[in-house]
């Protein structure tokens, strides 16, 4: 072996290792979340004794997080011994308006990391890891038992979500949208950004009861309370008639295809003949590549198999599905984000109950 093999070879075991410790670095920026570090150096620099005192931490365990943290670019160390935030802690603070606090504390909270803990008997099994460790089918019945958890992943859910609706609203002309169906639409992140881009157009709301009781406020503070409506609902039973545009960002993902295809089927039984249904959803390539997208992806297509059983899928797969659906896949548009707008049509007749 020569010296430039070998160093390729200690570079590419060193990598391994990076990637096989990188859950440090998520647990050191959840516990910085939650003890609410980025809050608390909104103003001047300051001592890891002072945040200690703060936060009721042991100064020189603080201390030695706050350093790693210096490290991966989210805090700077002023001067010895004193620490501020760096750009990208910015969005640890909770009151930023791109604040990505509560995303981190859904990521990588006690639910989320014991449900990765179980990734080896899901892939051995096709079993989602709430099924196992929980005795649920669906990950959203575990929440709905857990207020504090079910209020933890909406606030979670409405922090991603912000940084993906300003992305579709970039994408995709909505002016000729009449009347848009947001279908699990959680607290309304999605459609109140569409509804302040498009002023004339007006929406609903809908998911389950334990979901959209939570949207009042952030409806109201939009200054929406007037164009939108908040319906509860199961979107496996019945969905809103006669919108003009349907969308679902990221649900049909949460789902294997009979679920999927059962959603969609009741999209189609509320929609008119030709109107819009959108997805906006990840989609997988048809030929994985190492990429940091197609890394983004598929690590992302793990989490379905693990919380939900859902899965992301190729744009052949979405085809299909749409087709037993009933619809016609009309168009995939990129966004900024790893998320595409997949444009569906109805078609005329509905759709037969052959399944996949």
């Amino acid at each position: 072996m020569t010296q430039s093999d070998a160093e390729s070879d200690l570079a590419m075991r060193v990598g391994l290792l990076n990637l096989a410790t990188s859950f440090r670095l998520s647990q050191a920026l959840y516990v910085a979340a939650r003890l609410g570090i980025a809050d608390l150096l909104a103003g001047e620099p300051q001592s890891a004794e002072a945040l200690a005192a703060a936060t009721g931490a042991h100064a020189p365990s603080l201390a030695r997080l706050l350093r790693t943290l210096v490290a991966f670019d989210i805090l700077h160390e002023t001067e010895p011994g004193l620490f501020a935030l760096a750009p990208m802690g910015v969005y640890l603070q909770a009151d930023h308006p791109q604040s990505v606090r509560d995303a981190v504390l859904s990521f990588v909270g006690e639910d989320a990391w014991r449900s990765w803990g179980d990734l080896s008997h899901c892939v051995q099994t096709g079993e989602s890891a709430t099924s196992h460790l929980y005795g649920v089918q669906k990950v959203f019945e575990y929440y709905a038992q857990r207020p504090e958890l079910n209020a933890l992943m909406n606030a979670g859910f409405a922090a991603n979500g912000r940084v993906r609706a300003d992305a579709v609203v970039a994408a995709y002309d909505f002016s000729t949208g009449g009347t848009l169906v947001d279908v699990g639409g959680g607290r309304g992140q999605l459609i109140t950004t569409i509804l302040r881009a498009y002023p004339h157009l007006r929406g609903v709301l809908f998911d389950q009861p334990h979901v959209v009781e939570s949207a009042g406020s952030l409806v109201e503070g939009a200054g929406l309370a007037d164009r939108l409506q908040i319906v509860a609902g199961d979107m496996f039973k019945e969905i809103p008639a006669d919108g003009d545009t349907y969308l679902l960002m990221n649900i049909i993902h949460d789902w294997d295809n009979t679920q999927s295809l059962a959603i969609l089927k009741n999209c189609h039984r509320a929609m008119r003949p030709k109107t819009t249904l959108l997805l906006i959803e990840q989609m997988l390539p048809s030929a994985i590549v190492p990429a940091a997208t197609t890394q983004s992806q598929t690590l992302a297509d793990l989490n379905m198999l693990v919380r939900t059983g859902g899965q992301e899928r190729t744009e052949e797969e979405f085809r299909a599905l749409l087709s037993a659906a009933g619809f016609d896949l009309v168009s995939v548009t990129p966004t900024q984000t790893a998320h595409s707008l997949i444009k569906g049509e109805r078609g005329e007749d509905a759709p037969g109950d052959s399944g996949q």
